[in-house]
């Protein structure tokens, strides 16, 4: 099931299904990329309770291991849909058999989709039903064209930062390589991805843009309240698609899930809200 929202400018269709953004228009102008099982078969989905892995695939917990998938529960469930009025849609997750089997939490999570303009907001909810702390953290996987207008030179692409930044980026699997130097253009190319996730952490910009050269269509991510920013694309050149990923916490420091750095604890019978936004333009509208 599937429900829209739209405005003068923009337009959002989300799915139940992983509480997935499938599409996003300004202007009638597609930012998402098409799915294509044959490299990446979704969209955005939600990432909760973890984003990234856990290396052996599990965790543990009251000295239990509980396996877990790469980006969690989430975007593998059907959520509860909701279109409340032209400009909102609210997606609702809360426990079943199967999520208590590898997430051993009552919970629920509500997951916001508000238009305003052309800014969408996308705002978590998690309430913790149990009586103990639980561990969490939330994000989405979301993949733009790359590029965004069909026939551009895809190594015209690039992201650019609020500010002037000095990154290491890194994956799960312990590599690290400079991401920036005093710069806030990130230029972006295929072969950058050869060694996966380029995830980076803390940086000083509230907001990072994608965009092209030559393309007058941007994103704007605001990312203030997200420390982690992952970025992932295939190497292969016909895989069009670049991902940008705010999220809580990303990979872990120990086995416990609680481990994992930058995740959020949240108190029994607690709840608590997230959010960022992104922000669609033409640059000509700044002319």
């Amino acid at each position: 099931m599937k429900e829209k929202i739209c405005n003068k400018r923009l337009e959002l269709t989300v799915s139940d299904f992983g509480a997935e953004m499938v599409s996003l228009k300004l202007d009638g102008f597609e930012y998402l990329w098409s799915g294509d099982e044959k490299y990446y078969g979704r969209t955005s989905p939600c990432l909760f309770p973890i984003t990234g892995r856990f290396m052996d695939g599990y965790y543990t917990h009251n000295n239990v291991k509980y396996p877990m998938q790469l980006n969690g529960i989430a975007l593998e469930k059907t959520f509860k849909i909701e279109r409340l009025n032209d400009s909102q849609i609210r997606c609702t997750l809360t426990e079943d058999e199967e999520t208590l089997k590898v997430y051993p939490y009552k919970f629920q999570l509500e997951i916001t989709y508000t238009i305003i303009d052309t800014k969408l907001d996308i705002n978590y909810k998690v309430t913790n039903n149990s009586d103990e702390a639980l561990a969490y953290s939330v994000g989405n996987h979301t993949a733009y064209k790359w590029p965004l207008i069909d026939g551009q030179d895809a190594n015209s692409y690039f992201f650019r930062f609020e500010q002037r930044e000095t990154l290491k980026s890194f994956n799960p699997f312990g590599w690290t390589a400079d991401f920036l130097i005093n710069e806030n253009i990130r230029p972006i190319y295929h072969g950058f991805y050869e060694n996966f996730t380029r995830s980076i952490k803390d940086p000083k910009s509230e907001w990072l843009e994608y965009t092209g050269a030559n393309c007058d269509y941007v994103v704007r991510t605001y990312r203030k309240n997200f420390p982690f920013i992952a970025n992932w694309a295939r190497p292969e050149n016909d895989a069009n698609f670049v991902c940008i990923e705010p999220c809580i916490s990303i990979d872990s420091h120990g086995p416990d899930i609680f481990d994992r750095n930058g995740i959020k604890t949240l108190e029994g019978h607690k709840s608590e809200e997230v959010n960022y936004q992104l922000l669609l333009y033409k640059k000509s509208e700044l002319e």
